[in-house]
């Protein structure tokens, strides 16, 4: 299938063509585009290059992928997760409980709501829900778990049509994982105006956080579906000049966070939240260029950690699986030299059999597997779901001594 590539030449978010290189990684995949044996060597590859805004600062992709049709079967969900459906859950309740305890019935609309997973506790509490997902298959899959779900992409077109009675009236307006990936994000915060309640409505947005990015050297979770990488000061600078204040960065307890979660809550100017508005963050380190240019050097050593890791593991006759297919796992083991010398990559959600990842030839298994054809070694690429992973391998006779978090490998540290 060919991808259309298509090139900017200013910031996503203040349209400053002051843009400075930071990061390039060669001919990567869609991470998610998983392939058939016969398609092997067709897959699409691009170069993936990061830039930093050098007057807003925030760090974005300048390319654009033509993802529509990739999205259209897309299927990843988390669901079956119980790290991440406790999350979920845990998220529902506490903005509830914080900031609508006296509210009855609330209209809550998520972009990007896949399979209806975070709506579904809303819904529970009584609430009316609305989802909006590019994914056809993940829509009907929502609907048939009784989440009402409109099948699209999400643009600024896309205000016209939502139920009219939702204009001006959407209490909770989330996006989980799906702001990052807009390649207008101020267009959707400029619609959002339209969506938002103006008095009490709350805009609940979770990225992936840079900060964590380079603290835990994760270089995999840069993609090509990523447009923009957000920080606390650069979400909360970006979303000031749009006409929001940020309320909250502690929503959920870290101890519940996903492995790379920056979740943030603000709400329109001038609201009865806004009472609540946050002092300015200052990150001083994300402005130097100089800092991004240690932190490519840290990327690569971790990469290097990996690569000396496995080839000891294969040189003692060791038998290496990696677990987790999602980004982590399939670009980590591209941006490795000997990333094709582990056995298969398994996923407890593989999507479908048959699968080999993308630009690796990998095989791609689901959890029986490692009964089937047992290693004597995983490396655990989905770190933050490191517990589950321990219990559910346990179950096939793994011990935790078989099993590799990849961020105790490359060197990276668990910091918030």
């Amino acid at each position: 299938m060919k991808i259309d590539v298509n090139y900017r030449n200013s910031c996503r978010a203040c349209q400053s063509k002051n843009l400075y290189k930071i990061l390039s990684f060669p001919d990567m995949p869609l991470h998610d585009r998983f392939v058939k044996a016969e398609d092997m060597g067709n897959e699409f590859g691009n170069d993936l290059d990061i830039y930093l805004c050098q007057d807003c600062h925030i760090v974005q992709t300048q390319h654009d992928v033509d993802l529509e049709a990739y999205y259209q079967d897309y299927q990843y969900s988390v669901g079956h997760s119980q790290t991440a459906m406790h999350f979920m859950q845990s998220l529902a309740k506490s903005l509830i409980s914080k900031y609508f305890s006296n509210s009855k019935k609330l209209k809550v609309l998520e972009v990007g709501s896949g399979d209806g997973s975070q709506l579904m506790p809303f819904k529970e509490m009584g609430h009316n829900v609305l989802g909006y997902e590019a994914s056809f298959y993940a829509a009907n899959q929502a609907i048939k778990r009784g989440i009402p779900t409109i099948q699209a992409f999400f643009n600024k077109e896309s205000v016209s049509e939502l139920p009219k009675d939702l204009l001006g009236n959407i209490d909770i307006l989330l996006t989980s994982y799906t702001f990052d990936h807009l390649p207008e994000p101020i267009e959707f915060l400029q619609a959002s105006k339209l969506m938002l309640n103006p008095r009490h409505g709350l805009l609940v947005t979770e990225v992936h956080d840079i900060e964590m990015i380079f603290a835990r050297k994760e270089p995999g979770l840069f993609q090509h579906e990523h447009s923009i990488y957000l920080n606390k000061s650069t979400a909360q600078s970006m979303l000031a000049r749009e006409g929001y204040d940020t309320i909250d960065f502690d929503l959920v307890p870290e101890s519940i966070t996903r492995a790379n979660s920056l979740l943030f809550v603000s709400t329109l100017s001038n609201s009865i939240f806004s009472a609540s508005k946050l002092p300015p963050i200052d990150m001083p380190e994300f402005r130097d260029v100089n800092f991004y240019k240690q932190q490519k050097d840290d990327f690569y050593q971790g990469i290097h950690n990996l690569e000396v890791f496995l080839e000891k593991l294969i040189l003692e006759g060791k038998k290496v699986a990696g677990y987790g297919a999602g980004p982590r796992g399939v670009l980590t083991l591209k941006l490795m030299k000997n990333g094709n010398k582990i056995q298969y990559l398994i996923d407890k959600n593989p999507q479908g059999t048959g699968i080999y990842a993308p630009k690796l030839g990998i095989p791609v298994f689901g959890l029986d597997k490692l009964k089937e054809s047992p290693v004597d070694e995983v490396i655990v690429f989905c770190f933050g779901y490191m517990k589950e992973v321990v219990e559910d391998l346990k179950v096939l006779g793994y011990s935790p001594d078989q099993l590799h978090s990849m961020i105790d490998i490359t060197g990276g540290k668990i910091v918030r």
